[in-house]
């Protein structure tokens, strides 16, 4: 194929492909004749071993009786019959005679020793049955392997001319496309030198990269349009979900103050105050130490709603919780409510008297509001001459002289003072017994 020739077409790749296909079957298929070659040849060895004492036991065993200047004569007809390394008979007198190839210094192969009877003892040192050997054996298999090798040389000089010619080409192409930038203008390829007179496919893979370039270009353009468009809706999202969540958290924490407190009021709800009345109450059993619970409860706060209305009274439900507040600042006190118009404190650390005294200045201040009542029913009568809102207490404190079995106890002791304080009167502080 002549330099033209090939440049006029890239269809040429095709015949050297097919061309190297063709040298790769042939070498596979040497290759499997010579592996067949060489495991008949082992088979053949195999056997001829295995006759050597019955084809020469007799002529050895007469050559050392009669005539032992012919022995070893014989072991080297042996050696040079059957293609062997070295072969040794050692006499009954102990005479040993030996013959070696030539070749004997390559890879040993198996090694066979015979008895011949009463005469001694033949020792055979076969070689190993190769492909190397096969080929030194067998003249023709050798001649076309060399024929082989010579085919596959004029074929890499072959190869190195196609790409000398051609493929060095398309290499440039390759390194060209591979710098390839949609982003810049269309431009001639670099890869073709000006003299140069290249095959038509590349004249049209030239085009085509024009063409693509020209293409990718516009496209690139609406791309970057769109992305735009798209980071402006991404922008947009994210700040409408961190708004969301901002939204979210202050939900959350929202929820997790109901969780924990009242409301309408602000204060600790009952499932916090039974939580820390367990937890209290078992503080104070393990440290013998004392613990004041105190329920109170607004007097008449049902008639005070149905005359000046619901939202007045949930206002002095929130100016008690305030007053109590106030009044109970340690870390440890704890102001609840437990529903209606119902509340408790609860006092880790005080004994009976000490919590009398600080609820008792609560109650003073709370009748310091004066918050006006208007609906106090007739028959109970005004407390003095003011008709105001009032409170009712009931005491009961955990102390190591007056102890409790349990929070239960505890609560149902301060509930029974309320009871007692709600029926003599009202407006007043009675203590658990």
């Amino acid at each position: 194929m002549t330099f033209k020739a090939i440049s006029i077409s890239v269809g040429a790749r095709t015949m050297v492909a097919l061309f190297a296909l063709g040298l790769l079957l042939i070498v596979m298929s040497s290759g499997w004749q010579l592996r067949e070659e060489t495991q008949r040849r082992a088979a053949q060895l195999d056997q001829e071993l295995r006759a050597i004492p019955a084809l020469y036991g007799g002529p050895l065993t007469l050559s050392i009786e009669q005539r032992p200047d012919e022995v070893l004569g014989l072991l080297h007809q042996i050696l040079q019959r059957h293609g062997l390394q070295s072969v040794e008979l050692l006499t009954q007198t102990g005479e040993q005679y030996r013959a070696q190839s030539d070749t004997a210094d390559g890879e040993p192969g198996p090694r066979t020793e015979f008895t011949l009877g009463q005469a001694g003892a033949l020792r055979i040192q076969a070689p190993v049955a190769s492909m190397g050997n096969t080929l030194r054996h067998d003249p023709l298999l050798r001649s076309t392997l060399i024929h082989l090798l010579l085919v596959i040389a004029l074929a890499l000089i072959g190869a190195a001319m196609l790409d000398r010619w051609l493929l060095r080409r398309l290499r440039r192409l390759s390194e060209e496309a591979s710098r390839f930038d949609p982003t810049l203008p269309p431009q001639s390829l670099s890869w073709l030198e000006p003299d140069d007179h290249p095959p038509t496919e590349l004249l049209r893979l030239e085009q085509a990269f024009a063409h693509v370039h020209t293409s990718l270009g516009d496209e690139l353009q609406r791309e970057q349009s769109r992305g735009r468009q798209l980071r402006d809706e991404v922008e947009r999202q994210h700040q409408r979900l961190e708004q969301a969540e901002r939204s979210l958290d202050a939900k959350r924490r929202e929820l997790a103050q109901l969780e924990r407190h009242d409301a309408l009021t602000g204060a600790s709800n009952r499932r916090e105050f039974e939580i820390a009345l367990r937890r209290e109450f078992k503080r104070a059993q393990r440290d013998q130490g004392r613990l004041a619970l105190a329920v109170l409860d607004v007097d008449d706060l049902k008639p005070y709603n149905q005359h000046h209305g619901r939202p007045a009274g949930d206002e002095v439900l929130k100016a008690l919780a305030r007053v109590l507040r106030e009044q109970f600042q340690r870390d440890t006190d704890l102001v609840a409510r437990l529903g209606g118009e119902e509340f408790v404190v609860l006092l880790p650390g005080l004994d009976l008297d000490t919590a009398q005294g600080l609820l008792e200045g609560m109650r003073e201040r709370w009748r310091e509001l004066a918050i006006p009542h208007g609906a106090r029913p007739s028959a109970r009568g005004r407390h003095g001459d003011a008709d105001i809102v009032t409170l009712s207490l009931g005491l009961a404190a955990y102390q190591p002289g007056h102890p409790y079995m349990s929070p239960q106890a505890l609560m149902q002791a301060a509930d029974e003072a309320l009871y007692l304080a709600k029926h003599t009167g009202r407006d007043r502080l009675c203590l658990a017994s």
